[in-house]
């Protein structure tokens, strides 16, 4: 499903680059154009100056997310039997329910970071990021600072595995209670799907603002950490 998804996002992408009509834009063009605009600005002001060149990447991923999490709450296809094709809805697994999905999407943000970090600052830079800012402390702090910029990309992949995971088992649950109790007459799951959509797109939004925070830091001011903290603490107030 994940190799589903980002295979429709290309080929969508690639037909939607050869209709552009910059004289007479389509109500979908027009969409799409404010799409992009709205990320770039996003971009910008989370990461900084010159933020609005990681716009494709921050939008990419949001995207994948979005659509992966949607998978899990969004009816697909008939649920096929040794009859055939029953005539009930199933759900299509949402891929970021698979925790290597989204540690993959954690490491691949992982090595953006401190590959940006080390293009914008050279190595001994990005090193003395971990050091802190008093040379002092740098014995105890450079160890407690390494640990953290490696735990990043497994808080990155745990929260949106755990919150992604822990819906679909809700839904489940209560489709196995409305198929014991009432034969599946009343829908208990109903008000849980519409508040997965929700949930959905909260998510894709806190990974792209934690991106951005950690972008941010590696490549700005290593003596300050005002920008991860603001972008933990956006990301706590969104979810």
């Amino acid at each position: 499903m994940g190799f589903l998804i980002a295979l429709g996002i290309i080929v969508f992408a690639r037909m939607r680059m050869g209709k552009l009509d910059v004289r007479r834009p389509s109500r979908g063009q027009l969409l799409i154009e404010q799409s992009v605009a709205s990320i770039t600005h996003f971009s910008k002001a989370s990461i900084g100056p010159g933020g609005e060149r990681f716009a494709p990447f921050i939008g990419v991923v949001f995207a994948f997310v979005l659509f992966s999490n949607l998978c899990g709450v969004l009816p697909m296809y008939w649920l096929p039997t040794g009859e055939g094709m029953a005539p009930a809805w199933s759900f299509t697994p949402a891929p970021t329910a698979n925790i290597s999905v989204t540690f993959a999407l954690g490491f691949i943000v992982f090595i953006l970071f401190n590959v940006e970090g080390i293009r914008a600052n050279g190595v001994i830079g990005h090193l003395k990021h971990f050091a802190g800012p008093m040379p002092a402390l740098a014995p105890l702090i450079f160890p407690i600072e390494l640990i953290g910029a490696l735990v990043r990309p497994v808080s990155l992949a745990m929260r949106l595995f755990g919150n992604v995971f822990g819906e679909e088992t809700v839904i489940a649950v209560l489709i196995s209670m409305a198929a014991i109790l009432t034969s599946g007459i009343v829908p208990f799951q109903v008000p849980m799907l519409a508040f997965g959509v929700f949930g959905s797109v909260v998510q894709a939004g806190v990974f792209a603002i934690l991106t951005c925070s950690y972008i941010a830091l590696s490549i700005g001011d290593h003596g300050d950490h005002s920008h991860e903290a603001h972008g933990e603490h956006s990301a706590a107030h969104a979810h």
